[in-house]
């Protein structure tokens, strides 16, 4: 692959290659959130549920809730914590996928929205599972 040059001076394959990395880490975090969750005891009921341009990493069901789940994976040297990139504008993108979702399949349980944040550190990794992150009234 010829190396190009964006507009702020970065190679472009550089970029690629970067965002493969980062891609990788979110797919790996996602697997560790799955396995964490099934030990918790929920059952996964979809994984990478999309509507639209919107995105559920990972739909879940607990003791009659239904659980939207994002997932957050960061190394030890990123600048923000895992959950304070769940901003304003992914909430609301979350809170629409949940939406279509429980229309689609005509869900009538409680809908919970969590926030696994996967943090990597040396050979360490932190899983933290913040229950009912955010909800839909305050959006």
């Amino acid at each position: 692959m010829k190396s190009q040059k964006t507009p702020d001076g970065s190679s472009s394959a550089g970029s690629y290659a970067k965002h493969m990395k980062a891609n990788a880490l979110g797919k790996a975090g996602e697997q560790l959130a799955v396995k964490y969750l099934e030990d918790e005891g929920y059952l996964i009921v979809e994984r990478n549920y999309r509507a639209g341009k919107h995105e559920i990493d990972i739909i879940a069901h607990k003791e009659n809730e239904l659980v939207v789940v994002e997932v957050k994976t960061r190394t030890d040297n990123d600048v923000i914590e895992p959950e304070e990139a769940v901003d304003h504008r992914k909430r609301q993108s979350l809170i629409w996928a949940a939406n279509s979702y429980v229309q689609e399949k005509e869900i009538s349980e409680q809908v919970r929205f969590d926030i696994i944040a996967i943090i990597t550190k040396d050979e360490k990794t932190e899983i933290r599972h913040i229950k009912d992150a955010f909800n839909v009234l305050n959006y």
